[in-house]
C-alpha cells in the first residue's frame, strides 16, 4: 500500500478562501491523504464552509483561538500518515503536488524532505508575482541557519513523519513558525526537489510594518533557540546573527524606517 499523507491546515477566519484550498485536496491526483483542519476560534462563517464538505479523509477540530502554531501542533497530534506537509488554508495545491513528492520518496528510501517550485501569485490568483525554485540537495540544515535561500520559502515541504518524531511549532511566534519547525526537523536529514510547482501561495497584503516586527521578533528568538541548541558552532551562530541583522536591516530601509533599520543592527 502506498504510503499516506497527512496534510496539516489551520484556519482562522478563512470563509473567503478555505473552500478553495480544500477543493485543491480533493482534485489531487494522488488519493491516499488525510486533511487535518484546526478551526482556530474563527468568528466568521468558516465552520460552516468547512462542515458543507463530507469526504471522509477531512478531519476537523476546534479550539478557542490560540495562534497558528498551537493550530497546527493539534493537527501534528492527530497526524495518522507517514508523509507529512502543509496547507494553509488561503494557499492551494496544484494536483499532482502529493503524487510527484511521494513518488520521490517511494523511490529514494535516503531522502527525507521532498520540495518544489512555489509560486507566490496575488489575491485573486491571477498574477503570479514571484517563483521560488529550489537549488539544492543534501542536509538543509546549514543553509537553513545562513539564509541561504535553496531550501526554504515557507511551508513548502513534505517530510518523513511518524509517532517518533517530537518536533512541534512555537506557539508563541507570529511570523517565522515554519522556519523554526523546520530548524528542529532538518539537521542531518536530506532534502531533494522536484522539477515540479507543488504550492501556489495567495499573498493577501498584510501589514508590511507588522509582518516586519514580527519577523525580527521571531528571528531573535529562533537565535536564541540556536544557541541554545548547541546544534551550530560559534563561528556559525556570528554568522547567522550578521545575516538577521543585514536582512532586517535592508527591509526597514525599503519599508521606508531608517531608525528602525539602524536600530536592527544593534539587537
Amino acid at each position: 500500500m502506498r504510503p499516506r499523507v497527512s496534510i496539516i491546515m489551520p484556519a482562522f477566519n478563512s470563509e473567503r478562501f478555505i473552500g478553495e484550498a480544500i477543493i485543491s485536496v480533493l482534485a489531487q491526483t494522488y488519493d491516499n491523504w488525510e486533511l487535518l483542519i484546526v478551526n482556530d476560534g474563527s468568528r466568521d462563517n468558516t465552520a460552516a464552509v468547512i462542515a458543507a464538505f463530507t469526504d471522509p479523509r477531512i478531519k476537523v477540530f476546534h479550539q478557542e483561538n490560540k495562534g497558528i502554531g498551537s493550530a497546527r501542533n493539534l493537527a501534528l497530534d492527530h497526524a495518522s500518515g507517514s508523509l507529512l506537509c502543509g496547507l494553509d488554508s488561503d494557499d492551494m495545491l496544484p494536483s499532482d503536488s502529493l503524487e510527484c513528492r511521494v513518488r520521490v520518496f517511494e523511490e529514494e528510501p535516503r531522502t527525507d524532505i521532498v520540495d518544489g517550485r512555489v509560486l507566490f501569485m496575488d489575491g485573486e490568483l491571477k498574477n503570479t508575482v514571484q517563483v521560488f525554485v529550489p537549488d539544492f540537495e543534501g542536509d538543509p540544515f546549514p543553509d537553513l541557519i545562513s539564509f541561504g535561500g535553496k531550501s526554504f520559502m515557507g511551508f513548502s515541504w513534505m517530510i518523513r513523519w511518524g509517532p517518533e518524531h517530537t518536533e512541534r511549532f512555537p506557539v508563541e511566534q507570529t511570523h517565522g513558525e515554519d522556519l523554526l519547525f523546520y530548524l528542529q526537523y532538518a539537521n542531518g536529514k536530506h532534502y531533494k526537489a522536484v522539477d515540479r510547482t507543488v504550492l501556489i501561495y495567495r499573498r493577501t497584503g498584510h501589514s508590511t510594518m507588522a509582518n516586519l516586527r514580527g519577523l525580527e521578533r521571531s528571528y531573535i528568538k529562533i537565535g536564541r533557540w540556536l544557541a541554545a541548541s548547541q546544534r551550530i558552532s560559534k563561528a556559525e551562530m556570528r554568522s547567522f546573527l550578521r545575516k538577521r541583522k543585514r536582512i532586517m536591516l535592508g527591509s526597514y530601509w525599503k519599508a521606508g524606517q531608517p531608525l528602525l533599520a539602524i536600530r536592527a543592527l544593534f539587537i
